[in-house]
């Protein structure tokens, strides 16, 4: 593609060509997103975990309740290979969790609370998840 035609003193022609520099300008561009992380879809729910030194990590997560500073109830889970994220209510959970367990290979969940929720309400969602069906409750923590 030519741009435009500049003539020197000695009348020769210059082409500037456009060509090279939009191509560099496109390996800039694919350089730059896939040098450029992005974040988790699972982590969109704030929560700050309160602080432990003990180093046992739990890799499997195919069960997760998250309890948000302002009490709000999610359910985290895997339906085959697709993650899937639910707002639930205190009330509806016993039976969301039920459904979801009985799919479920292993009966294990893990909870994600907020450091500033209080016990009492971090213990009655591990008594509605017991209560669901879960035969192991793991609490998760972030390592100091």
């Amino acid at each position: 593609m030519k741009f435009q035609n500049f003539r020197r003193r000695n009348n020769k022609n210059i082409v500037l060509e456009l060509t090279p520099l939009i191509d560099v300008v496109f390996l800039l561009i694919i350089f730059f997103l896939v040098a450029t992380t992005f974040e988790d879809v699972d982590t969109g729910i704030k929560i700050e975990l309160p602080k432990s030194t003990i180093r046992e990590l739990k890799t499997v997560k195919e069960l997760q309740v998250s309890i948000t500073g302002k009490k709000t109830i999610y359910l985290k889970y895997k339906d085959g290979k697709e993650n899937k994220k639910v707002a639930v209510k205190k009330g509806n959970l016993k039976g969301k969790l039920a459904k979801v367990l009985e799919k479920s290979e292993t009966k294990n969940v893990i909870i994600s609370g907020d450091k500033s929720i209080d016990y009492g309400f971090i213990v009655e969602i591990m008594t509605i998840s017991k209560e669901a069906g879960a035969e192991e409750l793991d609490i998760d923590t972030v390592l100091k």
